[in-house]
């Protein structure tokens, strides 16, 4: 009667000390990620690998009409993003384009604002949206929420936050003239 209470005490025991077990190996597997992030050979190659710099294609990116009506509404944002050596690389990270007008003659460039566009890439999914293999440059379709885009000069700013804090910023100026209009 006594092995038996005590088999039952020691099964009890060992039921709780695995459900103890698993309920503390996520903060382990934390721990454990945190210490190879430390590690002098891994901080190496993320420091190889991670973007390093941004660049909106001066060539590439455009108005583009989106509804095939003949004016642009919006823009087709063309994207490099480079590592420490200049290559082009796939990344995740927050996106963010402004759309200003340009102010003429003037110290500050940045006119009215005229469009923002947040755009997330923390997927699979997300990745192969934007990323073209060919050219292995992100293409992002900005689409303005209502109207065209008047004819005029603009300014296109992108920035990029990383999933480690860093920020990376370009922008690029443009002029626009109504495929409508003469």
């Amino acid at each position: 009667m006594a092995t038996t209470r005590h088999r039952r005490t020691l099964n009890s025991l060992a039921i709780l000390v695995l459900l103890l077990s698993a309920a503390g190996l996520p903060g382990c597997r934390q721990n454990r990620q945190q210490a190879l992030l430390d590690q002098p050979d891994v901080a190496a190659y993320l420091e190889v690998v991670t973007p390093r710099k941004i660049h909106l294609e001066r060539f590439l990116t455009r108005p583009r009409d989106f509804t095939a009506d003949g004016d642009a509404d919006g823009v087709e944002a063309v994207l490099v993003v480079q590592d420490r050596f200049g290559d082009p690389v796939k990344c995740l990270g927050r996106f963010h384009f402004e759309l200003y007008t340009m102010r003429l003659a003037s110290g500050d460039k940045l006119g009215e604002r005229v469009a923002f566009w947040p755009v997330v890439v923390d997927s699979d999914q997300a990745l192969a949206r934007y990323w073209d293999k060919i050219t292995r440059k992100f293409i992002f379709p900005l689409q303005l929420s209502q109207g065209t885009l008047q004819p005029g000069r603009y300014i296109l700013s992108a920035e990029l936050q990383t999933p480690m804090g860093r920020k990376l910023y370009d922008e690029y100026e443009f002029s626009y003239r109504s495929a409508a209009r003469p």
